[in-house]
């Protein structure tokens, strides 16, 4: 009895000390649970921006190339209908693919290659000869995934920048090369800078910056070079290795 009289006040105290353990390890799970549940949201209302701002990038296809192919068909329905006939086909095809891959992330860029040449093939009907075209793409670059309807702001700044203000020919020159890495993707175009001029990157570029930075979280992978009157936009995009 006496034991357990005087024992009483430190079995006391460890059940206080128990007590509180157990509601500090309730709150802990509790608050954890919660941190948990808040990061959940917190991510999946990234994913949601981040689908949204691209969705909104890729939809910004120029309603000017639009007009202007619309018309160039239009014009050939009557002097050259199997040439209207062919270019309605690559412009319906160009859009088929934006729209089915516009919530597409990734793409081979074979694909984008091939879209790309539809899109270069339209404008081709426009200015004929002065628009020359030339791919130098090696095999192994074409299975690599980048992000879908990344070049197509390229080309088109590439056409308004060297054409829409000189009489002289432009070529677009597009070359990739596989590194252990990451894949390097240039597209130069030569232009005439006393017709045209230089007004900086335009917003198409600037989307492709955004959008590089949406995909890979990085602002270093597009550089772009005036030079000897050649106009360079150069990608180093990242590679996923294979296992």
């Amino acid at each position: 009895m006496t034991f357990t009289n005087n024992s009483l006040p430190f079995r006391a105290a460890i059940g206080c000390l128990l007590l509180i353990l157990i509601m500090t390890m309730y709150h802990f799970i509790d608050f954890y649970k919660h941190l948990e549940e808040k990061n959940i949201r917190e991510e999946q209302l990234k994913k949601m921006v981040k689908e949204a701002e691209l969705r909104a990038l890729k939809a910004q296809l120029n309603p000017h190339f639009l007009f202007n192919s619309l018309n160039s068909i239009s014009s050939l329905t009557i002097s050259e209908p199997d040439s209207a006939r062919e270019m309605l086909t690559q412009l319906s095809d160009f859009l088929r693919y934006s729209l089915r891959n516009n919530n597409e992330s990734m793409l081979p860029l074979n694909e984008e290659i091939k879209n790309m040449r539809r899109y270069l093939e339209i404008e081709k009907v426009r200015f004929g000869d002065r628009l020359q075209c030339e791919f130098e793409i090696p095999l192994e670059c074409y299975d690599i995934n980048v992000p879908a309807m990344l070049l197509q702001p390229v080309y088109e700044n590439a056409i308004k920048h060297g054409l829409y203000e000189s009489v002289e020919p432009v070529c677009i020159r597009t070359y990739c090369q596989p590194r252990h890495d990451h894949l390097e993707i240039s597209i130069i175009n030569n232009y005439d800078p006393d017709s045209t001029p230089v007004k900086g990157e335009g917003v198409g570029l600037e989307n492709v910056r955004n959008k590089l930075f949406l995909f890979y979280n990085r602002k270093d992978l597009l550089s772009i070079t005036r030079e000897n009157n050649h106009f360079e936009v150069k990608f180093i995009l990242p590679v996923k290795q294979k296992p």
